[in-house]
């Protein structure tokens, strides 16, 4: 029988708000019913579910890429620790997880990316990205690392639940005519409808544990998907192609980093997403 009965960590963000259309017998916790820092008040909440969870979706992460700069112990905690923690708990519990990665643990070198390169990250937040897939690996469990990048859809519940790339591209259409955009960062880009889509593919085929990378199919600027927005919304807004250095940012990027997918059925192009997501 599929697996139903899942327990989704972060419920309310982008992703877990469309995990939680998917799995309608699921529970799912946000900051507010737990704090996944404090380990042994979770693992008490989960123990006390009756019937147990069948699977934990983990989708909390510290997403501030140059806030992790400035508090890399944070980041460490949340994207490596508690995933590290949470890996050992499912595996004692003889459950799968899923947990999300990112495409900066790679450093943009080499461009295009599968799930068998060696990652080199850039920043405290790649790093630390790259600290929770070593830990879930060392946990040695039923366990998948999902690598992805640059997630928009439908904004989820939570008030810390951030915009989009696309959610900011259209407030700032509101109020100016020409917008600039970096045009020499090149990433996947990835539908949280189609990521919790394969998500839950995943977790219906439970293919031999180990990292898997989900994204839409190619790949794009920030001015490539920013020029697609307005081409397709007909909005009357010039976008400019500017490089990364016209933004100063504490975080270093990778140039191009490309999630390629050999190991699941490619997803759509970004492009049909983002029609689909605008229409």
């Amino acid at each position: 029988m599929p697996i139903r009965n899942v327990l989704i960590l972060g419920c309310k963000g982008t992703l877990g708000g469309q995990l939680m259309k998917l799995y309608p017998e699921a529970s799912g916790w946000d900051r507010e019913d737990v704090d996944v820092l404090d380990f042994p008040a979770l693992r008490a909440r989960v123990s006390a579910l009756h019937p147990l969870p069948e699977a934990i979706v983990n989708c909390v992460a510290f997403n501030d890429v140059d806030g992790a700069e400035d508090r890399p112990q944070q980041a460490m905690a949340l994207n490596a620790d508690f995933p590290g923690a949470l890996a050992l708990f499912t595996r004692e519990l003889g459950i799968p997880l899923v947990h999300y990665s990112s495409n900066y643990v790679f450093d943009g070198v080499q461009g295009e990316y599968l799930e068998t390169d060696s990652p080199s990250p850039l920043s405290a937040y790649g790093r630390s990205k790259w600290g929770g897939e070593q830990r879930i690996a060392e946990a040695a469990g039923h366990h998948y690392v999902v690598r992805t990048a640059v997630i928009f859809g439908p904004k989820g519940e939570s008030d810390l639940s951030k915009k989009s790339f696309v959610d900011l591209m259209r407030d700032l259409a509101t109020k100016r005519a020409t917008i600039e955009a970096v045009a020499d960062e090149i990433n996947s880009i990835t539908y949280a409808p189609d990521l919790a889509a394969a998500t839950r593919d995943l977790l219906d085929r439970l293919p031999a544990p180990g990292i898997y990378h989900v994204a839409n199919s190619g790949g794009a600027s920030w001015f490539d998907v920013a020029h697609e927005i307005f081409r397709i919304t007909g909005e009357n807004v010039n976008v400019l192609p500017v490089p990364s250095t016209h933004f100063p940012r504490k975080a270093l990027r990778p140039p191009k980093a490309i999630l390629r997918t050999t190991k699941l059925t490619p997803l759509r192009p970004w492009e049909e997403a983002l029609a689909e997501f605008l229409k």
